[in-house]
């Protein structure tokens, strides 16, 4: 019982996986695919701890650590700290990390960038008592505030050059 199960189960698998090559399917993050290209894009970004916790995540998500390749992503961040909730003792207790990154695909020599784009996202953290631990839940939130952004910003640039390689 359980074996034919299984052959059913691997049978529609097979034939999910044929009917969408067919249609032209072709996966965002496979092999050797557009997001390989990502590797060889050299990053530059500013010089604030968000800017470096941004570059890290962007060198991770692209693979990019050793890129020599003729393009470079550079980018301008701007960070904002809201409020969020205030407790009984009327002190702010939660707040609210938001991070608007504009960046621009650039080839080595030119001055116009092959593609651009914006992003923006935002991490909250609640405020501790310590101020050392208030101090770390800011900074963590900042850094997943900056993962965030790199990762639209990679799944942008996939799509970019993934409709021109289809133009």
């Amino acid at each position: 019982m359980r074996s034919s199960r299984r052959a059913l189960l691997v049978g529609l698998v097979v034939s999910a996986g044929l009917g969408l090559s067919a249609c032209g399917f072709s996966p965002m993050y496979g092999g050797a695919g557009v997001n390989s290209a990502l590797s060889d894009i050299q990053v530059e970004t500013g010089r604030e701890q968000v800017d470096f916790h941004l570059q890290e995540a962007l060198l991770d998500r692209m693979g990019a650590r050793h890129a020599v390749g003729p393009y470079t992503l550079r980018t301008e961040s701007e960070t904002t700290r809201a409020a969020l909730g205030v407790g009984t003792d009327a002190a702010v207790s939660r707040y609210a990390i938001g991070l608007t990154v504009d960046y621009g695909l650039f080839r080595d020599g030119d001055v116009e960038p092959v593609v651009s784009g914006s992003v923006e996202t935002e991490a909250s953290y609640n405020v501790p008592q310590s101020v050392y631990a208030s101090v770390a839940a800011e900074r963590d939130a900042t850094e997943r505030a900056a993962q965030l952004a790199a990762e639209r910003i990679a799944n942008q640039l996939v799509r970019a050059l993934r409709d021109a390689d289809t133009q």
